[in-house]
């Protein structure tokens, strides 16, 4: 992580989540779950159950697997083999390997850029913002991500960690040469960006979206460092200074 020089503390800085904030990532899983789901339909498995198992268990494997890119395969394939053991049909090698295939095929495509993503972060530039990117997930396909997403060059300072905290947004606003006060985080989930920012000192912007499961356990939070808007495109004005 690179500090920018101390001088600059008279600024303010924006902290940005990057999936389903800056990209869209939830649809390629939705869709990669949808050609699994047509792998396990075709063997005879019953899908709709087969989906509402695997989506409890992929939340359940952020344990075992974080956010690496085999988790989302191995729950899919989990799944399947759960239901056939509790009915008693046997596992079938073919419809594994397709299942898991399938479920890979989400890391093959390149998240789609959210409307206004370029347009905002140059408008924050334009005003002397220092803006951080701070995205959580396996550092290989995140890394290929934001390389692909042409945003790459707005950020003074990217960072891709395991997890989310208070103390990671601080060591971000520290290396941003700015004080937590003038500092805003901007994502999708009230769970991974949010509460860790506010918890941090931060104001922050929600811009809810469909996210998976894991990301709902916290829906809401009643606090006045916390604005709501629906597009991306309005950060700019709502965080005037």
């Amino acid at each position: 992580m690179t500090h920018l020089a101390p001088t600059q503390r008279t600024l303010f800085a924006v902290i940005f989540d990057g999936d389903d904030t800056l990209w869209s990532t939830e649809q390629l899983y939705d869709d990669a779950r949808s050609c699994a789901r047509d792998v396990v339909a075709k063997s005879g498995v019953d899908a709709e159950r087969w989906e509402e198992c695997e989506r409890r268990i992929d939340v359940q494997n952020v344990d075992k697997f974080g956010y690496s890119m085999e988790r989302f395969p191995a729950s899919c394939v989990e799944a399947y083999e759960q239901i056939c053991r509790s009915t008693g049909r046997a596992v079938d090698a073919d419809t594994v390997i397709r299942v898991r295939e399938a479920a890979r095929s989400v890391f093959e495509q390149d998240p789609p850029l959210v409307l206004g993503a370029w347009e905002t972060l140059t408008s924050l530039r334009a005003r002397g913002a220092r803006l951080a990117l701070l995205t959580k997930g396996d550092p290989k396909l995140q890394s290929r991500r934001i390389e692909r997403s042409g945003l790459r060059e707005l950020f003074d300072v990217i960072e891709i960690v395991p997890e989310k905290s208070a103390a990671v947004i601080r060591g971000v606003v520290a290396a941003l040469g700015v004080d937590v006060d003038s500092a805003w985080m901007v994502g999708n989930s009230m769970r991974s960006d949010v509460l860790p920012a506010i918890d941090a000192g931060l104001r922050a912007v929600q811009i809810p979206a469909h996210v998976w499961e894991y990301e709902r356990a916290c829906d809401h939070v009643a606090a006045d460092r916390v604005i709501t808007t629906s597009h991306l495109a309005d950060i700019p004005a709502l965080i005037a200074r």
